[in-house]
Parts: structure tokens; C-alpha cells; sequence
């Protein structure tokens, strides 16, 4: 009688772990898929995209020696004056969702590089958005939209402010926002992540072009950070370097990631 009783407890015991489970598998989901119509609907909105090939081993992630609990699905694109947009799908350990999207611009024109990466895990969020300006190329239209982001520094202060590299500060611009947050924030943070993508496409549209010097200075401060982004480390690419190994992880980071090797 008494093994029995300890049966059903604990039957009862996973069927509302399993249903805490699915509850927040489905939360993450929604707000992943909120995140990312609004991001493509925008894009489109900005100009027609351009589908880039990514190579078929990278286009999905799914490493067996992680049991199969991380999945990683990239979508490639370009548009006018941007030359590599990227969304990543990423699903880990079953109930957690992450939405990624990166711009890396056309050298040709004064713009900084955009990357966001916000991570659902039940009520708590991880909210990032780096604004990534390595040239630092000073002109009036990127000064008015980074007045636009920046709007949103005393919200901002408010929260868990989460830690970043240190490396980074010499490359992303002071405004950037790497914060906790939970569900009780997220008409808040869709708002701001609203504010810094359509100030980044609006600047694009009005974008300075660069030749010379100037273009050279552009080029080489991105591939600079992309390359110290790989020798000293970030979360992401961390991630990466278990899934794929040194090697790989490398020409994935510089090819799919940021574009730019061919």
C-alpha cells in the first residue's frame, strides 16, 4: 500500500514537472516568434532581402554530443547597404529559446554593426543589445539615431545590469544594453528593441558613404573586433567552440556570423 502511494506521488510529481515544462517550452516560443515577425516584417519594410547560401553543415546545428539539447537554425541575408543580416533560431535544453539577429553593414557606408541576443527561460530574460562602432567615424546622421538609442539609458539603469566582456568597451558604444529582466518587463523591452532596430535602419537609409581612408579605417576596425571577438571570448561564440571545435567554430564566426571571409 505504501509503495503504492509513493507511485502515484511520484507520478503525479512528473506529470507537473512535465507540465511546468511544456508551459514554459510554449511561453519561450511565443516571445521568440513576437521578436521575430516583428524583426522580419521591419527588414522588409527597410528593403527587399536578399537570401545568402550558408554551407549545409551550418545551416543547422544539432550536435549529438550534446545530446541533441541545442539546436541552432540560421537564416542569411543582404540588403541595400547592409551586407550580412542573420537570425538565429536557438532552442536550448528543450524549454529555452534565444533570438539572434545581427547586421553587419556594407563598408562603403558610415555604419556601426548591430547585434542583439535575447534569451527566454520561463518568466526570466536575458536582454542584449550591442551597438558595435569600432571606427568610430563621427557624422550627424549616426549622431542623431545613436541620440534615439540612447533615449532609453535611464530605463535601462534601472534594471540588472549583466556582466560583459571587458575587451569590448574599446568597441561597443556606451549605450548598449546587457540587462536582466522578467516577464513582467517585456511590453518594456519589446519597446526598446523596437526604438534601436528602426533607429539603426532609418540611419542606414541616410547613411554617409565612405571611400579612401575612411572606408580602409571601417573595414578593418570590424574585422578587427570580430577577430579579438575570437581570440579572447564571448557567450556566443564560446557556445560555438564546443559545438563545432576551434577550427570550425572560427569559420563559422567569420563567414556565417559577420561574412567576412567568402
Amino acid at each position: 500500500m505504501r509503495l503504492k502511494v509513493i507511485m502515484i506521488v511520484l507520478a503525479a510529481g512528473f506529470i507537473c514537472a512535465a507540465g511546468f515544462v511544456v508551459k514554459m517550452r510554449l511561453d519561450a516560443n511565443e516571445q521568440y516568434s513576437k521578436y521575430y515577425d516583428y524583426s522580419i516584417q521591419t527588414l522588409l519594410s527597410y528593403g527587399a532581402l536578399e537570401p545568402l547560401a550558408v554551407k549545409p553543415e551550418y545551416r543547422i546545428i544539432h550536435p549529438a554530443k550534446m545530446l541533441k539539447l541545442f539546436k541552432i537554425e540560421v537564416s542569411s541575408y543582404a540588403a541595400d547597404r547592409l551586407a550580412r543580416i542573420n537570425s538565429l533560431d536557438a532552442t536550448m535544453f528543450v524549454f529555452m529559446k534565444m533570438f539572434t539577429l545581427m547586421i553587419r553593414p556594407d563598408y562603403n557606408y558610415n555604419l556601426p554593426m548591430l547585434s542583439v541576443d535575447f534569451i527566454f527561460i520561463g518568466k526570466k530574460r536575458v536582454f542584449v543589445i550591442e551597438v558595435i562602432d569600432p571606427a568610430k567615424i563621427d557624422d550627424d546622421n549616426k549622431r542623431t539615431h545613436y541620440d534615439s538609442m540612447r533615449a532609453w539609458q535611464s530605463v535601462v539603469q534601472k534594471y540588472e545590469q549583466a556582466p560583459s566582456k571587458e575587451w569590448c568597451k574599446d568597441f561597443v558604444t556606451d549605450f548598449s544594453i546587457h540587462i536582466n529582466a522578467d516577464e513582467s518587463s517585456d511590453a518594456e523591452l519589446f519597446s526598446i528593441y523596437q526604438t534601436f532596430l528602426e533607429a539603426y535602419l532609418d540611419m542606414a537609409k541616410s547613411a554617409q558613404s565612405l571611400s579612401g581612408e575612411s572606408h580602409d579605417n571601417l573595414k578593418t576596425g570590424m574585422e578587427t573586433y570580430v577577430d579579438t571577438l575570437l581570440d579572447k571570448g564571448g557567450p556566443a561564440v564560446d557556445v560555438f567552440e564546443k559545438f563545432l571545435g576551434p577550427e570550425k567554430q572560427r569559420e563559422y564566426v567569420r563567414t556565417v556570423m559577420f561574412g567576412l571571409d567568402s
